[in-house]
């Protein structure tokens, strides 16, 4: 009697007396094969013999088909899922200063970021004076209103214009006395 290859085996040809283990970066998961299939983009498998591959790890991509590996995430990409064959840019308002990052960083209120794929804090923008940003991971500053000013950067609020004075126009750095 003959007997059928097990899973993470396969033999091609007639006629033999043993069985090919599936070779890296494939696998087979059927008794009796005839062929390994590669891993798909992912997935990886970096050992011989298994009925399965590997999904990429957070942090991680594999970008092709029958990979023995898992890449790392590079500077200002990310990637929060498993098995998966890209990372993301970095969103606005944001920045990765780690390879293999499975999250963002936010930008902190005071600052903004307009840019995708940032890979360092000093992407991070302090406000303008006659600008806030009032919250982290801001894509933008916020002009001062009418009645408000900021004479200082980096800040996450307009001031109130002081009795005897007046802002009559958006992003002001300064206030005007009444009389002027």
């Amino acid at each position: 009697s003959q007997t059928p290859c097990g899973l993470g085996t396969y033999q091609p040809s007639s006629g033999q007396d043993s069985c090919i283990e599936a070779s890296p970066g494939y696998y087979v998961d059927t008794n009796a094969s005839t062929s390994q299939t590669g891993c798909s983009p992912g997935t990886y498998q970096p050992s011989t013999g298994q009925d399965s591959c590997i999904d990429a790890s957070p942090g991680y991509y594999v970008g092709s088909n029958a990979s023995t590996t898992e890449t790392p995430c590079g500077l200002g990409t990310w990637q929060n899922e498993s098995g998966q064959d890209s990372c993301k840019d970095a969103d606005p308002g944001y920045y990765v200063d780690s390879n293999a990052s499975a999250s963002q960083t936010p930008c902190g209120s005071g600052t903004y970021n307009p840019n995708s794929g940032s890979n360092n804090s000093s992407a991070c923008l302090l406000a303008d004076p006659g600008f806030y940003v009032d919250s982290s991971a801001s894509p933008s500053q916020t002009p001062c209103g009418l009645g408000t000013w900021q004479n200082e950067s980096g800040q996450d609020s307009c001031m109130d214009a002081d009795p005897g004075y007046y802002v009559g126009s958006n992003a002001s750095a300064s206030q005007t006395p009444c009389g002027s």
